[in-house]
């Protein structure tokens, strides 16, 4: 019995001791400060290489959707100054769900339309 509570006691001195000396570590205290080096290095890298990529145009469909025209952002501006277009395209989407399937011939024709619309 007495055999047994030593064991005990080492092993849990040991534990103890093993978590105080990883907190006062030097490796420790410097870990957060070397994160947050490799994650500079890193974000560095990656906006270098979208640098790259646009500068040759290989930017792609992420270029146009992250920062391009076609962004949620410059989206929802569009319809924030424009409510009119969300009335347009309704009824379009309404036909859409009634048919079940897309019917180009029953969508009305804007092609001819007179109101500035990007085409």
């Amino acid at each position: 019995m007495e055999q047994e509570i030593i064991y005990l006691i080492i092993g849990l001195c040991s534990v103890l001791g093993f978590m105080i000396g990883s907190v006062f570590s030097p490796t420790s205290r410097h870990k957060g400060k070397e994160i947050s080096y490799w994650r500079g290095l890193t974000g560095d890298y990656k906006k270098q290489l979208k640098a790259e990529n646009r500068k040759n145009g290989d930017g792609g469909l992420d270029d146009i959707l992250a920062g391009g025209e076609l962004s949620i952002g410059s989206l929802i501006k569009v319809f924030k100054n424009n409510p009119n277009i969300i009335n347009d395209i309704k009824p379009m989407i309404e036909m859409l769900k009634q048919s079940g399937q897309p019917n180009q011939s029953k969508l009305p024709d804007f092609s001819k339309d007179t109101r500035d619309r990007a085409r």
